[in-house]
């Protein structure tokens, strides 16, 4: 009873982090929130390249192309236990996507982005979870929890022929993690991780083209936290999360000169990194963390309507089934990587030869998991609203 008590605890306070498809932002930027991610085939920005390496070959631009993006983010999340139904406090929080392209010669690119491809946090008070007299500490304490990805991808593209562009990018990032659980504190601590990413723009024809791109798992470092519990006491714990390996691709057909249309897949490799976790403490304390996550196929569609010169109305939709099954609910309580329809408006206008603004606005729709096993219950929304300059120079 004991082990399994605190087992629950940490399921609990790391999955609680999680957020819109699976743990995976839909964007880092305005315009690619306003597509609903679907910018592999043909992208938007100079931060595309974090998703497709190739997207520095395709920008239009004369020397030098720039984008600085920041959003607002407000995900409401419940948990519903024989406790009553509980919301979080924390709910806003900042999104960041930035990038630059630099032309070397016709055929070659070089660029860099950065931006905070998952994460957010959540903070349930102590009336989220009854008390079970039968453990050894009180679980109707507050479950407070943040994560933060932040990835920095250095890219370099190189265009064969005109109409083809291959792209490779070193993905580098910072995670950051800190859990206060009925069963233990975890102090933030931070980690670093590195893996790769390929990608390729092929034009098929003038009005259709198609992407690819693959993005290797992020090996992050291992947590080390200054923590306590009762069950392994004060000193050092160790974690292994990493980022998931994934695949995309996608087809962009131009209409007419006014409309054009995108519709991406992709793959995100959930069950390799969110399925088992260990916690291990002092004392040799190794605490299984039982996620149960499943891969998730995501499907996204976006659009851009020129309706005047210079102001073009974008538009996107992406869904993605939870990775979270019924049966593995009360392994995630607090999950907010629940939300599976996503809808998305944003507005571009040119101010002059240099300088394009963009505005929009994405809502994922109410979703609720219950748990085939007890009463538990989580569900969420969310409200995301970015503001991006892009330059080219």
């Amino acid at each position: 009873m004991k082990k399994l008590f605190f087992s629950l605890a940490i399921l609990i306070s790391v999955s609680t982090v999680l957020a819109t498809d699976g743990d995976q932002m839909l964007g880092v930027s305005a315009l690619q929130w306003a597509r609903g991610g679907a910018i592999i085939a043909s992208p938007v920005d100079a931060p595309s390249m974090i998703y497709n390496p190739a997207a520095i070959g395709e920008i239009r631009f004369n020397s030098i192309a720039f984008d600085l993006g920041l959003g607002v983010l407000n995900p409401p999340r419940k948990i519903t236990s024989m406790a009553g139904t509980t919301e979080s406090n924390s709910n806003l929080y900042l999104g960041m996507g930035n990038g630059f392209i630099g032309k070397l010669s016709d055929k070659l690119y070089i660029g860099m982005a950065a931006g905070g491809v998952a994460g957010m946090g959540v903070d349930f008070p102590s009336t989220t979870l009854p008390d079970n007299p039968n453990t050894p500490v009180p679980e109707n304490v507050s479950v407070v929890t943040k994560k933060g990805l932040l990835k920095i991808t250095p890219t370099i593209a190189y265009k064969p022929t005109d109409n083809l562009t291959i792209g490779v990018s070193l993905q580098i990032g910072q995670q950051s993690l800190a859990l206060k659980t009925p069963g233990f504190i975890m102090p933030q601590t931070e980690a670093w991780g590195f893996g790769g990413a390929i990608g390729i723009i092929y034009h098929i024809m003038p009005s259709l083209q198609a992407g690819f791109s693959y993005t290797s798992k992020l090996d992050v470092a291992e947590y080390e936290f200054n923590g306590t519990s009762p069950m392994g006491g004060e000193g050092i714990y160790k974690m292994d999360m990493d980022s998931p390996q994934q695949a995309s691709f996608g087809l962009a057909y131009q209409l007419t000169q006014k409309l054009m249309i995108e519709a991406d897949v992709k793959w995100y490799n959930f069950s390799d990194v969110n399925d088992k976790i260990e916690l291990k403490g002092p004392n040799g304390v190794v605490i299984p963390l039982a996620f149960g996550w499943d891969d998730q196929t995501v499907y996204a569609v976006g659009a851009n309507f020129k309706v005047v010169p210079g102001m073009c109305i974008k538009t996107g939709y992406n869904y993605g089934k939870t990775p979270i099954g019924e049966e593995n609910v009360d392994s995630n309580l607090g999950a907010i990587a629940v939300v599976e329809h996503h809808v998305s408006i944003g507005i571009s206008k040119k101010w002059n030869d240099t300088c394009v603004s963009t505005i929009s606005y994405t809502r994922g729709f109410h979703n609720e998991v219950k748990s085939s096993i007890t009463p538990n219950k989580i569900e969420a929304e969310q409200n995301i609203a970015f503001l991006q300059f892009s330059f080219r120079l």
